[in-house]
């Protein structure tokens, strides 16, 4: 029985180092490889599932946020089963269960320290990546929208927005100063990237996460945003000037592809309302909710509607949508109060769970354009991301143990 005993407790270790290491591959190929980034999120998840399999002990485990999950995932199946193409619908369904990496990170990832080494890693790896996608810029010219390793630039820009955001979470609430000698590096580099992606839902999220962050930890530089702004936009190639200046005109092209796309939305959800028309349905409903007069090219296959509050809805259904928005509206209540119970020495805990809410918002920000929740490279970033204030809450809860 001793001997049993003891087999598997060396088994759990090993496999904790599987978990552990995974967990790093997967925090340097989420910016590189989608392929290299899933095989290394899976490994540790199973090695996870054996791991919990041994211990025979599930009541230690946390599970925030189960219940909008849930509710999320029974939305989108009852969708599925309603779906005008239910395969379709099926095969889609698949991504949802990329959630599985936040709770293995809450699960695993045990201190503040692991995870802001976790982060650290993932602001480096950025670092290299946007050091890549400017290397793109100077090779094809600045009209180029660098697009790093994936496959497309809207991609890279949220996986860079994403990290810009962790970074200043970083820079504002360092413990050391040495810290900002790499740090503040890394923030000019992929802003730089960012910029040169042309994106401008991305710039719309950094500068609302931005927002965020300030309001939490300085706010004299909310007055001096707008001037960092126009400094910035005075900087900028003349390229890059005119996009971003192209924001606020509703006249531009793209512009008006957005509110058709988003017109014909609003026609799919009151047809579907309650369950949606399910996923991987678009590119063939579109066309019959196109607009006669839309400038989107009749030729063009639609697979979503450049908006992740409409696309939910025209997917899954005012019901699917009010599940959607309960994970995001639950995920900032708890995340505010776990920041409302940090102490002000705490400034690494802070950086940890500043930069997660950041994080989110400016996702969100940038959603309003995009179907990022869509996209499985930014979203699985985004899960990673949203576990890091669960960590925290856990550490201090440990500590607060000990100390009693």
């Amino acid at each position: 029985m001793l001997v049993h005993n003891d087999r598997s407790y060396r088994m759990q270790q090993m496999l904790e180092r599987v978990i552990v290491g995974a967990l790093f591959a997967y925090v340097v190929c989420s910016v590189i490889s989608i392929s290299a980034m899933q095989m290394a999120y899976i490994l540790a998840l199973i090695a996870w599932a054996i791991r919990a399999y041994l211990q025979g002990d599930t009541r230690q485990w946390r599970l925030p946020l189960l219940m909008p999950f849930s509710a999320f995932l029974l939305a989108s199946v009852l969708s599925t089963i309603l779906a005008v193409e239910p395969l379709a619908s099926l095969i889609e369904l698949r991504n949802f269960f990329a959630v599985l990496l936040f709770y293995l990170i809450v699960d695993q990832v045990t201190t503040e320290e692991r995870a802001t080494t976790l982060v650290r890693v993932l602001i480096i790896t950025a670092t290299i990546m946007a050091l890549y996608g400017l290397s793109q810029s100077l090779r094809h010219g600045v009209n180029f929208r660098v697009r790093g390793t994936m496959s497309i630039y809207m991609t890279f820009a949220g996986l860079l927005m994403l990290v810009d955001l962790m970074t200043v979470a970083q820079v504002l609430c360092c413990t050391h100063r040495r810290q900002l000698l790499w740090a503040v590096p890394a923030l000019l580099i992929i802003t730089a990237a960012l910029l040169m992606t042309q994106t401008r839902s991305a710039w719309c999220g950094l500068i609302a996460g931005c927002c965020v962050i300030f309001a939490l930890r300085q706010k004299a530089l909310l007055l001096a945003l707008p001037f960092v702004a126009l400094v910035v936009l005075l900087l900028i190639p003349q390229t890059i000037k005119i996009r971003a200046l192209s924001i606020v005109n509703r006249q531009e092209i793209t512009a008006q592809e957005r509110l058709s796309m988003w017109s014909s939305g609003v026609r799919i959800i009151r047809d579907h309302p309650w369950t949606g028309v399910g996923m991987g349905a678009m590119v063939r409903i579109y066309q019959h909710y196109r607009e006669p007069d839309s400038p989107v090219d009749p030729k063009r296959r639609i697979g979503h509607l450049h908006n992740n509050i409409i696309q939910v809805a025209a997917e899954r259904g005012l019901l699917g949508l009010a599940c959607w928005l309960w994970i995001w509206g639950a995920y900032g209540y708890q995340t505010w109060r776990i920041y409302e119970c940090l102490e002000p020495k705490q400034r690494q805990a802070k950086a940890l769970v500043v930069g997660s809410l950041a994080s989110v918002i400016g996702f969100h920000i940038e959603g309003l354009f995009e179907h990022t929740f869509g996209d499985t490279e930014v979203i699985t970033l985004l899960y990673f991301l949203m576990a890091l204030p669960f960590v925290v809450q856990r550490a201090c809860l440990s500590g607060q143990a000990l100390d009693s």
